[in-house]
């Protein structure tokens, strides 16, 4: 089994010895890259110098007699770092007093060995330019420059720079086991041609602290990689024959929560015939004989089941952050930006008293989230937003239907409500890292029991008016976080129509402010119009687009009045092929061409259309149309905000 052990940039290049074999390609980092890892580190140190920021893996094969590590994947990198130091250790004032040698060396290439050791003796100018590495030269010349110009940059002091990249940038080294074909090895990680990413590392920690215990280990596994296939409810990623060891009614409902239990009810299983994991070495040993490999969702034990593809709301990565988010709501280090993965869950068990339990209760919180999930946030499927779970059939088969219960025939009508708000929330903010309200959803869905699709529908509307009146809405001094709205407020608005600035949505809003309107307030105003106009066949989409209805730039040169043309009145949401289409055309010229046709008119937003239909009954869009406009937006907003 590997081992990976985290290591600050101080430790691994002043400890052990690295050996990049001649099977490597040269080193082929240019300036480029290496002004691109000191802005991130920079970046780090400037605005999270108390964490520490994962730069990456490196893969080694230790050769324990001789004492060395012999490099298999992440030489571009630590070679980086190594002319890095020895450019501090030259050109720093203070200098590095713990840097004593240069610890990597190339079998086989005595040039870029004797340029690594004339760079850290500052004797490079006397090396004969035979045995010279361009391309290690090239780096070494300008990175002093590059780490004094990008502190410069973020008023970061050099010194800052250094301490946090020596004791705070953190590299992991895998080591793999000593039975390892390395050939084979290096070959398919070179074809692979890219880094683990974020979450396999994580999921490689907290592994790793269950190390002592193969059954736990199983457990861990097996339920990280039903959770992390995003596209499918997390019962159809488990293999039929175990799924009752995670849900108790029948394998798909009431999610074990017990790790010990689960871990050693799954222990009873003979996990040799057939084998369900297979280690490093025997997927090596499959690849040759070109065996396969069946990820776990993929085992032939799901007799006639049909498992349902969807588009999910988020990533696997993005995923695990709401999950931290909701078992630590207050933890205002936890921010929803997978780029920050592996430094914010290090950050959150680095301070559990027993980390061995923190990751058996993150790891069952996992899967009771996921599910959660599957059963309350909206799928995207052939263009439509639904809201289903997995249900067991009479005859015991599985199959996909309503999440909620219908008892009376107006239930319908508040699971609508509940697909139609969470779809107005994810297509009004599409950038995982603004996804709050999916935090909100889980959180709500983690704490409630028994919920229905009239409170669960209730508690959405309430959050959709916190977000327009204690932020999109509200006036300087009035204005709440996310994370108050959610965590403090419990989505519950706290603003009333005093504090209300109208201006935001550019109702008698001054010169060129319209394309500041949030694109929240133009979906909340749509879904306030589907309420009232009861349109059945209109879908929330990725409209991102600010259009004036009345142009800026009109072909005709009539211009009016800016408080008027940046009304919200004459403002809506259109896809950017739309935008591009209206261009600086006349309303007349856009009701004559995109509006005239029913099914072409029913994929644009409610405002939109509303628009169109007022052309067509009107026949004018003018400034007095725009104040009608706006006067009826504001009146329904009123209407439907303090009803």
């Amino acid at each position: 089994m590997e081992t990976i052990i985290p290591l600050n940039i101080r430790t691994l290049l002043s400890e052990s010895e690295y050996r990049i074999p001649i099977y490597q390609r040269n080193y082929a980092w240019g300036v480029a890259e290496v002004t691109q890892l000191i802005q991130d580190v920079a970046d780090y140190a400037k605005e999270n110098q108390n964490n520490d920021y994962y730069i990456g893996t490196l893969v080694v094969f230790p050769h324990e007699s001789e004492r060395y590590f012999e490099t298999i994947d992440g030489q571009q990198r630590t070679t980086t770092l190594t002319i890095i130091a020895c450019s501090i250790y030259q050109n720093y004032s203070n200098g590095l007093p713990w840097y004593k040698a240069v610890n990597i060396s190339f079998d086989h290439r005595e040039r870029s060995n004797e340029t690594l050791r004339a760079i850290y003796k500052s004797d490079s100018q006397h090396i004969n330019p035979e045995q010279v590495s361009t391309e290690i030269m090239t780096v070494y010349n300008c990175v002093w420059n590059i780490i004094e110009k990008e502190c410069k940059n973020r008023s970061l002091s050099v010194s800052d720079f250094i301490e946090y990249l020596f004791k705070k940038v953190i590299i992991l080294r895998v080591s793999v086991p000593s039975d390892t074909d390395l050939n084979h090895y290096f070959e398919i990680m070179n074809s692979r041609g890219e880094q683990l990413e974020q979450h396999e590392i994580v999921k490689a920690l907290l592994m790793s602290i269950l190390r002592d215990s193969p059954e736990d280990m199983r457990a861990f596994s097996l339920i990280w990689d039903a959770c992390s296939n995003m596209g499918r409810y997390v019962q159809m990623n488990i293999s039929k024959s175990i799924r009752g060891y995670f849900f108790k009614d029948n394998g798909i409902d009431n999610v074990e929560e017990d790790f010990n239990t689960l871990s050693t009810n799954l222990s009873s299983i003979d996990w040799k015939q057939p084998k369900e994991e297979k280690c490093l070495i025997d997927l090596f040993k499959d690849d040759l004989q070109q065996v396969p490999y069946m990820k776990p969702w993929e085992k032939q034990d799901h007799d006639e089941e049909q498992p349902e593809y969807y588009g999910s709301v988020i990533s696997f990565s993005n995923f695990l952050l709401h999950v931290l988010k909701v078992i630590y709501p207050q933890n205002e280090d936890i921010v929803l930006d997978d780029k920050k993965l592996i430094s914010i869950f290090s950050a959150c068990y680095k301070v559990a008293s027993d980390k061995e339990q923190f990751v058996k209760d993150f790891i069952t919180k996992l899967l009771r989230l996921r599910y959660l999930f599957d059963k309350y946030v909206i799928k995207r499927k052939f263009e439509k937003w639904s809201l289903k779970k997995i249900k067991l059939s009479g005859k015991d088969k599985l199959y996909y239907g309503s999440t909620f219960q219908r008892i009376e025939n107006e239930e319908d009508n508040f699971e609508k409500d509940v697909i139609m708000l969470q779809a107005m929330f994810h297509v009004s903010l599409p950038s995982q890292i603004y996804k709050h309200w999916l935090s909100a959803v889980l959180l709500y869905t983690y704490r409630t029991t028994n919920i229905s699709s009239r409170d669960f529908s209730q508690y959405l509307w309430s959050l959709a008016k916190s977000y327009m009146l204690d932020r999109y809405l509200a006036g300087e001094n009035s204005i709440y976080s996310f994370e108050e709205i959610i965590y403090d407020n419990h989505g519950l608005p706290q603003n009333g129509s005093n504090n209300i600035n109208w201006s935001n949505i550019n109702i008698d809003i001054v010169e060129k402010a319209g394309e500041k309107v949030e694109n929240f307030v133009f979906n909340f105003y749509d879904y306030i119009l589907w309420k009232e106009k009861k349109t059945p066949n209109f879908e929330f989409a990725y409209r991102t687009s600010v259009e004036h209805f009345y142009p800026q730039n009109p072909i005709d040169n009539k211009l009016i009045k800016f408080k008027f043309l940046h009304s919200f009145g004459n403002l809506c949401l259109v896809s950017n092929s739309m935008n591009s289409k209206f261009s600086n055309s006349l309303p007349a010229a856009k009701y004559s061409n995109f509006g005239t046709d029913s099914e072409v008119l029913g994929t644009y937003s409610l405002k939109l259309q509303n628009m169109m239909q007022s052309m067509r009954d009107h026949d004018k869009w003018d400034e007095d149309k725009i104040k009608s406009e706006a006067d009826e937006a504001k009146s329904l907003l009123m209407k439907y905000l303090f009803q």
